[in-house]
């Protein structure tokens, strides 16, 4: 079968979740806050449960996946993100407000980026794998653009925020549909190379663009290293950064006197380059290591935090709109194929599963800065900090180098652990 028919299924399932959680969510919230008489702290509550939901139940997929395969990961998070957005068409309580975005946060690990890339590494060949996991990304940042939209069609058709939760509760089971007909349950590897001809990962930056780590860690063992906490970090503060511009950018520009149509506008154009610097992260992996696009990612995540913080005049402005947004979009790649690059494909789920349960510390990200905020009476202070913070992991980064399994013994040309 064409890689691609069954790249369109696990991708559309990407966008399908971004499009229907956490972007449709906070664009319907102020009709919800206004039909139920809810305070925002309230609704915000919901909205946070849904991020905590997402990061907690990151394990699961890993476990599913072993035990029922793929096509059951993903129709078993299709079933439970249909009852989450259900609660949240029928919804007229908070209790019904917070089980929906609990299932919906339950529902999206099951269906994201776990299944996805392990699905990728068993189905296509290393040296493509990067440029269709950019492509994954980037069609999933445009369903973080389309959500919107969906949410101002349904208002605009019904004079009401329901019609959006019965629509995307209506799309799960048609996408698990369409994956138990196409995907391969438990796919085998079809890399397309001898492990023998990759690199073994022991020395130098990282393994070769296009090429895949010899040695295959065991979950336990790669996440006692320091590689994967740097990873991890790398990845946790590029989330906090990014919760924290999603839920604060346009108040604070129009705090500093920026008019709210600019600063919607520039937001948009943030959403846009976002999706496409995943594409083109994925595209630039053939060719550089993944541990430099994660440099470049983290140093323009730094230098469009320190913009956001005095983007009150058009050069500000952009300067955020394109170094966050990019280098937001270009780390969520590149930690992602450095994951694999450094640790190999084999327990590919229980890793990244892992490291999306650690960044769960994110969803702090917006709390804290508001908090900051309303103490100190400005956004701009605590932007600053937020680049601060990512500068010492980009510091971090630069002088890391490919892990190397603490004992081992050759076997032929392979390296093999040795239990200790």
């Amino acid at each position: 079968m064409n890689p691609w028919i069954p790249f369109a299924i696990v991708s559309a399932f990407f966008f399908y979740v971004n499009a229907a959680t956490f972007t449709s969510l906070g664009v319907a919230l102020p009709y919800m806050i206004d039909d139920l008489e809810w305070s925002y702290t309230q609704a915000g509550a919901g909205f946070s449960l849904l991020a905590l939901m997402v990061g907690v139940s990151s394990m699961v997929p890993a476990w599913l996946i072993r035990r029922g395969g793929i096509k059951a990961t993903f129709l078993v998070g299709a079933g439970i993100m249909s009852t989450g957005f259900a609660f949240l068409a029928t919804t007229n309580t908070l209790t019904q407000d917070f089980i929906g975005t609990a299932f919906a946060g339950f529902g999206y690990a099951l269906v994201a980026t776990v299944p996805a890339l392990h699905y990728f590494n068993n189905t296509i060949a290393a040296p493509r794998r990067p440029l269709f996991i950019g492509a994954y990304f980037t069609i999933g940042g445009f369903g973080g653009v389309f959500g919107p939209l969906l949410v101002a069609a349904a208002v605009a058709t019904t004079g009401s925020w329901r019609l959006l939760w019965w629509i995307v509760g209506g799309m799960g089971p048609l996408l698990a549909v369409l994956a138990l007909l196409i995907l391969d349950n438990r796919p085998e590897r079809q890399a397309g190379e001898s492990r023998g001809d990759a690199e073994s990962g022991a020395s130098g930056d990282s393994t070769k663009a296009g090429q895949e780590q010899a040695y295959q860690w065991t979950f336990r063992d790669s996440i006692r290293t320091r590689e994967f906490a740097i990873i991890v970090s790398a990845m946790t503060l590029t989330l906090f950064c990014g919760t924290t511009v999603n839920s604060w950018a346009v108040t604070h520009m129009r705090d500093m006197g920026v008019a709210s149509a600019v600063a919607v506008t520039a937001f948009s154009a943030h959403g846009l380059v976002n999706a496409l610097s995943r594409g083109l992260g994925g595209y630039l992996r053939s060719r550089v290591d993944a541990k430099w696009l994660l440099v470049v990612a983290l140093l323009m995540e730094a230098v469009g935090m320190l913009a956001l913080a005095v983007a009150d005049d058009p050069l500000t402005i952009g300067l955020f709109v394109v170094t966050e947004s990019f280098g937001f979009g270009l780390s969520l790649v590149a930690t992602a194929l450095l994951l694999i690059d450094y640790f190999g494909t084999e327990s590919n789920p229980e890793i990244f599963g892992a490291s999306h349960l650690i960044t769960t510390a994110a969803m702090l990200g917006p709390v804290l800065a508001g908090w900051f905020a309303e103490t100190i009476g400005s956004f701009g202070p605590v932007f600053v900090i937020y680049a601060c913070s990512v500068a010492l992991v980009l510091v971090a980064t630069i002088f890391m180098k490919a892990p190397v399994p603490r004992a081992t013994e050759l076997v032929g040309d392979e390296p093999e652990a040795v239990s200790a």
